[in-house]
């Protein structure tokens, strides 16, 4: 009997013991289910992974082999492009129970991070995440199809341009190589030059089409006088229209600019999911990851294009073909071919920017003029893992910009002049603030939180720090400061001088320059038909945007998408008619 009895005492004591061990080893959220053959220990784990803007952080729920709910917990990914991968994953992993998902092309970065998220929550589990394998395309195929207009480039131009000639009656497709629809108007913080829209006519701008197309002409020689002129009296209406379509505008910034507010987001973006919504609405049959290769002629006119896809290729026949597919700022050949000097330096466009509409209609006789006309910015800094950002809002808020050996040479604010006086100095520097800006401006803390300054308690220690001529940058930093006092930059007529560089820390930002758009290309009449060598048009075809070499020399891109996007669309419409 009392043999028994300590059999039995025994026998409960290692069952609370197991019980005991079982509970420990699982997470607090799961309730102590054991592992199943493939190692999981069911429940909600979250996940992280370094997404281009900050870490991405997801609630995976699992079961014993299953990946059962993915939630997203936050994020910082770059709306229209970084989000589009967090949008579409969760759905796809759950349903096929795989990891093995295309890389959305133009959001490479956020796809991986987000996939190494949910990786990690299947590794603190005890699984493999290489159990969840089984390839799952999103592709659709399609086969030799008919169109009475084609548009190449689902960026700003293109998305109008498809969308003017679908709400002219006509069947539009539009084709983007990318996995993204927005193009390089995805990153677009500029403002919107609209005179006449009923923003500003509410607010009382007495500025004339006429007056703002002069002024452009005086200020871009090289553009034409009758481009200036079609931009100028066609942007009041196109930014009346996108305001319209869902565009939030609602900003006007001086007499003649509109934008987004900051709780509405980046500028390019309310364009873009305005145009994606109105593509759906008008009936455009949008195709991602479709790339045109060659346009296909008959009897002098366009009659088509040919398309590749990864599910094979196929041509569709249509009587007018509008080519919005951005610029070839991304293509270091074309770049080099055109701007030798340019040769090492990346680029901060879109990644489909690589001139494919440019050679396509090259090859049909069409005239390519003012290639070297490459754009280059020198306010980009490159973070330890290779992701670059774009810091104009240090210059615009008050940082100054000096070279290597720690002296200025350009006016910090000059625009797109600048690139080029960089580039001849080598192509990099610093730029230099004190606290004042990380204090005073949102975007700038979120730099900072990233890690992407040098911080010091003196000029002299900065200058250590990044390795300038200490001498130099001292002297630097107290001859701007007596131009502050005296409301007057002696060597380089800047406007804005706010930065008294009083305020410990001080902090400097390794600036590149990066080639950010190419403004030559396929050429135009204003209306927007490709032009061959000798000025006649090419039937049939039309061209807009980053692409097109309409006259308007890089003035304003964001309205000359929308303002020469309408009439491609239309005239193309009209062709056909």
């Amino acid at each position: 009997m009392k043999k028994t009895k300590i059999i039995s005492i025994l026998s409960v004591f290692l069952c609370l013991t197991l019980v005991l061990s079982a509970c420990s080893a699982a997470p607090a959220s799961n309730g102590g289910s054991a592992p199943a053959k493939t190692g999981i220990v069911p429940g909600d784990y979250l996940g992280v992974g370094d997404g281009r803007n900050g870490q991405i952080v997801v609630k995976v729920t699992l079961g014993a082999d299953s990946i059962d709910a993915i939630k997203v917990i936050s994020e910082k990914e770059t709306y229209n492009t970084g989000s589009v991968p967090i949008q579409k994953y969760p759905d796809l992993i759950v349903q096929n129970q795989t990891l093995d998902l295309d890389v959305v092309s133009g959001a490479t970065i956020s796809s991986f991070a987000f996939l190494n998220a949910v990786k990690n929550a299947i590794t603190q589990a005890g699984g493999d995440p290489a159990k969840f394998t089984g390839k799952v395309t999103t592709e659709v195929p399609h086969e030799d199809s008919t169109a009475d207009v084609v548009v190449v480039g689902a960026g700003g131009a293109g998305m109008t341009a498809a969308i003017s000639a679908a709400n002219e009656g006509k069947k539009v497709i539009l084709l983007e190589k990318l996995g993204i629809l927005g193009g390089t108007s995805n990153y677009s913080i500029e403002s919107f030059g609209a005179i006449g829209d009923k923003t500003h006519v509410a607010l009382g701008s007495d500025v004339t089409a006429d007056e703002q197309a002069a002024t452009l002409t005086k200020q871009n020689p090289k553009g034409t006088a009758e481009a200036f002129s079609v931009l100028t009296h066609n942007n009041g209406a196109a930014a009346d229209w996108l305001r319209s379509i869902g565009a939030q505008l609602p900003v006007a910034s001086g007499q003649i600019s509109s934008t987004a507010s900051r709780e509405v987001g980046e500028f390019g973006n309310a364009i873009v999911s305005a145009l994606k919504a109105e593509c759906e609405k008008a009936g455009v049959d949008v195709r991602i990851n479709s790339k045109a290769t060659e346009l296909v002629m008959k009897d002098g006119a366009v009659d088509g294009i040919k398309v590749s896809t990864k599910l094979g290729d196929y041509t569709i026949t249509a009587k007018a073909v509008v080519i919005a597919s951005g610029g070839f700022g991304a293509n270091k050949d074309m770049v080099v071919q055109y701007a030798p000097e340019l040769k090492d330096y990346r680029s901060s466009c879109s990644s489909g920017a690589t001139g494919d509409g440019h050679q396509m209609a090259q090859a049909v006789g069409a005239d390519l003029k003012n290639m070297d006309y490459i754009r280059v910015n020198f306010t980009y800094t490159t973070a330890e893992n290779g992701y670059f950002y774009y810091m104009g809002s240090l210059f615009n808020t008050g940082a100054i910009f000096v070279n290597k050996d720690g002296q200025r040479f350009v006016n910090d604010q000059g625009g797109y002049g600048v690139g080029p006086k960089v580039v001849a100095q080598g192509g990099s520097g610093w730029a230099i603030f004190d606290n004042s800006l990380v204090a005073g401006v949102k975007d700038v803390r979120e730099y900072e939180k990233l890690g992407l300054f040098v911080s010091a308690n003196s000029i002299e220690e900065l200058a250590d720090k990044i390795g300038v001529n200490k001498e130099n940058l001292v002297k630097t930093i107290n001859n701007y400061k007596g131009y502050v006092a005296n409301g007057k930059d002696e060597e380089f007529g800047r406007a804005m001088l706010n930065m008294t560089f009083d305020e410990a820390p001080f902090y400097a930002s390794p600036m590149t320059c990066r080639v950010q758009g190419t403004f030559g290309g396929i050429d135009t009449d204003v209306n927007t038909q490709v032009l061959k060598a000798d000025g006649k048009p090419i039937p049939g075809l039309f061209a807009a945007g980053e692409c097109a070499n309409v006259g308007t020399w890089g003035a304003n891109p964001a309205a000359v998408n929308i303002v020469f996007g309408r009439i491609a669309g239309q005239n193309a419409a009209a062709y056909i008619k």
